[in-house]
């Protein structure tokens, strides 16, 4: 009987020892990281990104957590530097004790942080850099929710292509020349190839230009009508506002950061009211129940911060919570990334759409929404709801 029993309980330490090697959970928590852009001239998307975090984190523990334990966020700045993002997963790997990751900065910094995220097996939900460079080759413990940039350009293309009656349509596309920018050239590519378009100029710029007289100069002389502006923020305005110059008429696709205020705010003086397409609803009954939501759980001051990262990072750990919950009391990080792996079309009350990670990339889908300014108003109306590209 002795034996029994001590054998019994050598199995249970040994047990508890094994489920104990996953740092970030306690009885009582869990400790989730963020890293983001809270300094700098992009810190909108990195506030708004922590409000997403918050709200849901709020909203998960009210419910009673994740099988009673309740959600912590970390966040740490990376100012939009890649090598701070390393630095700043490193102190919330090793200082924090951080169980996963939900939120990720941008691309370059995400594939900074990606040798820390393996070679700790650390489950990640990326919610703000859907780049295939991210999903490709996969990466056991990393997660992405939305589409691809070549989704998203392909799409609002199609939209025109099917929808806009442009006379004599003729594409050009102009471009960041960096890795970003190659997606984008990529969805064209693919809807210059099934329609049979007549292309105008591809024209390739360095990130951070401002000045693109020459560059919409050669789109004018080439009669471009429709153009796939890869230019974001301030540079997606420039290109605008010199297309406005030389009045061309012209139907525009965009990058989705540019339905957010700053972008529209600097844009909308062009008066072109140009298409976007996004992986998150940007208004009707969803958008207005989180709103709601958000005056529970966040200042008015974060409330005014809000944009699609918001809604992105808020669904991102939504998702990551429900592999959490799957895998019971005995939390771990192997069980989580299994039960990650098996989600599919997990419901976000129409924030975004579902998220299925149950596929090769484990990118949540290619579903988009088309949506087009009002340039008068700076408001968004739905052009078509989601659909997969």
């Amino acid at each position: 009987m002795k034996k029994t029993l001590f054998a019994f309980a050598a199995a249970l330490l040994a047990s508890t020892a094994a489920y104990a090697q996953d740092p970030g959970v306690s009885d009582t928590e869990i400790k989730i990281g963020d890293v983001n852009i809270m300094t700098g001239p992009a810190s909108f998307i990195g506030k708004a990104v922590s409000v997403g975090s918050k709200i849901a984190a709020a909203e998960i523990n009210e419910a009673g957590g994740v099988n009673g334990r309740k959600i912590t966020v970390i966040t740490e700045d990376d100012g939009y530097v890649p090598a701070r993002s390393f630095q700043a997963l490193t102190k919330l790997i090793e200082v924090d004790g951080i169980f996963a990751l939900n939120g990720t900065s941008g691309t370059a910094n995400v594939l900074a942080m990606m040798p820390l995220i393996e070679e700790n097996n650390l489950p990640t939900v990326v919610t703000t850099a859907p780049n295939e460079l991210v999903y490709k080759p996969v990466r056991p413990s990393v997660f992405t929710v939305g589409a691809s940039y070549s989704d998203a350009f392909y799409g609002q293309l199609k939209y025109i292509h099917e929808n806009m009656k442009v006379e004599n349509p003729v594409y050009g596309l102009i471009r960041q020349d960096d890795d970003f920018g190659a997606a984008i050239e990529h969805g064209f590519d693919r809807a210059i190839k099934e329609f049979g378009a007549k292309e105008g100029p591809r024209i390739r710029f360095k990130k951070g230009t401002t000045n693109f007289a020459a560059e919409i100069a050669q789109m004018k002389e080439a009669g471009v009508n429709v153009l796939a502006n890869g230019g974001i923020i301030a540079g997606a305005a420039n290109i605008l506002g010199e297309a406005r110059k030389l009045s061309l008429d012209l139907q525009v696709a965009g990058v989705w950061s540019e339905d957010m205020p700053p972008s529209v705010n600097l844009a909308a003086p062009a008066g072109y009211d140009y298409l976007v397409a996004d992986y998150v609803a940007l208004n009707g009954p969803a958008i207005d129940a989180f709103m709601e939501k958000a005056k529970k759980y966040a200042s008015a001051e974060e409330v005014g911060a809000i944009n699609r990262y918001t809604y992105l990072t808020y669904v991102g750990l939504h998702a990551l919570a429900e592999g959490m919950k799957r895998c019971g009391k005995e939390l771990t990080r192997a069980c989580t990334i299994e039960q990650l792996r098996g989600l599919k079309d997990f419901d976000t009350q129409g924030v975004s759409a579902p998220i299925s990670f149950d596929n090769e990339k484990q990118l949540s889908g290619t579903a988009l929404k088309i949506y087009q300014l009002n340039s008068k108003d700076k408001t968004f109306k739905t052009l078509q709801d989601f659909t997969q590209y």
